[in-house]
């Protein structure tokens, strides 16, 4: 138990608040505790991205060095980020609340009566999708092979070496050599202590449903006309859609609550979105005032594309291309292209990588 509990809380919420404090003032004057975690869980999330594909390329029971190089990254950004935050506190005589992003929500609390309620409905209908998600879990034919996965890299030690449908040895599966969030599960489990199916199917729910509306919360605030009581109530309506979205097997709604461990639904759900939030961001403050931690982040959401799907370098680098050729003509401001196509070269490292991996082999 207590193992579970302190890999949990390392895995799950002290390393990633502590390595999001390294973008600190990075992205404006004002930080909440959203846009820290947030960063902070990409950040993590691309560090195991760069640890996992060499080690899964060059060694088959590469487990025995991917979990110690992984928790020993994070260390090392955790610590990282704390130590830019004292700095940060020491030299701006900042309080500590402050440093940590808690003085924005604050004022969540000096609203109205009816703004707080429609804060109660929003936060109750995301607490009821958990429930459910966690309560309910939902068997996907998928799990055979994706959910293997994790299992045998936990259980075995070996990486993509096992074929899941047969439990046969084999070469190193291309298609799925880059997407390494399977992998990621596994090392959660060997965290933890918790059999890989579990943290897929019970965990992952409990973390990356609240994640992804944070997302949502993020990229509300930079929606016109979207404020006070309005942001709340534009939260209810998409838990509504998410709710009551599952029309075909298909649906984003679909994949965010019933496949929510699977790649292709933290992409669809939560990277691309991510991808609209830093946009917004860079967009919003580009006028001189955008701070270098937008771009990283999109740098860094572009190696979390590569890590869930083998085309989410590709469909990432897209949004960003079309998005940005968009915003570069209505702001007559090309040189916002330069600056994305340089966050995108995380795409076509892993997307030439890709091509050329079984020549490599």
């Amino acid at each position: 138990m207590i193992q579970k509990a302190l890999g949990f809380a390392f895995v799950f919420v002290l390393a990633p608040f502590c390595t999001g404090l390294l973008y600190g003032g990075n992205m404006g004057k004002t930080r909440r505790i959203s846009q820290i975690y947030l960063a902070g869980f990409l950040t993590c999330w691309a560090a195991f991205q760069l640890i996992a594909v060499p080690i899964l390329i060059q060694k088959a029971f590469g487990m025995k060095y991917l979990v110690p190089a992984t928790t020993v990254f994070y260390a090392v950004l955790s610590a990282a980020g704390l130590l830019r935050a004292g700095l940060q506190w020491k030299k701006q005589k900042l309080h500590w609340y402050e440093v940590i992003g808690f003085s924005e929500y604050q004022k969540l609390f000096d609203t109205t009566w009816i703004c707080r309620g429609f804060w109660v409905i929003a936060l109750g209908l995301v607490a009821l999708q958990v429930y459910m998600a966690f309560t309910c879990a939902m068997f996907d034919g998928d799990d055979t092979f994706y959910v293997v996965q994790s299992v045998l890299a936990d259980q075995t030690g070996t990486l993509n070496r096992i074929l899941p449908y047969t439990g046969l040895s084999s070469e190193l599966d291309i298609r799925h050599s880059l997407a390494t969030l399977p992998l990621w599960i596994a090392y959660a489990a060997r965290m933890t202590g918790i059999h890989a199916t579990i943290v897929a199917h019970s965990l992952l729910p409990l973390v990356l449903i609240p994640l992804t509306y944070l997302c949502y919360y993020e990229t509300a605030r930079r929606l016109p006309g979207i404020n006070g009581e309005k942001l709340p109530v534009f939260l209810a309506l998409v838990s509504i859609l998410q709710i009551w979205g599952n029309t075909s097997s298909y649906t984003n709604a679909t994949f965010f609550l019933m496949r929510t461990w699977q790649g292709k639904s933290v992409l669809a759900n939560l990277i691309l979105l991510t991808v609209v939030w830093l946009l917004l961001e860079i967009f919003a403050k580009e006028n001189g005032q955008c701070k270098g931690g937008f771009w990283a982040l999109l740098a860094v959401n572009n190696i979390c594309a590569a890590m869930m799907t083998s085309m989410g370098a590709f469909l990432a680098a897209l949004l960003i291309a079309v998005i940005g050729c968009v915003a570069a003509v209505r702001f007559k401001k090309f040189s916002l292209l330069p600056k994305l196509a340089a966050c995108c070269i995380p795409n076509m490292f892993y997307l030439v990588l890709l091509v050329f991996l079984p020549a490599l082999l």
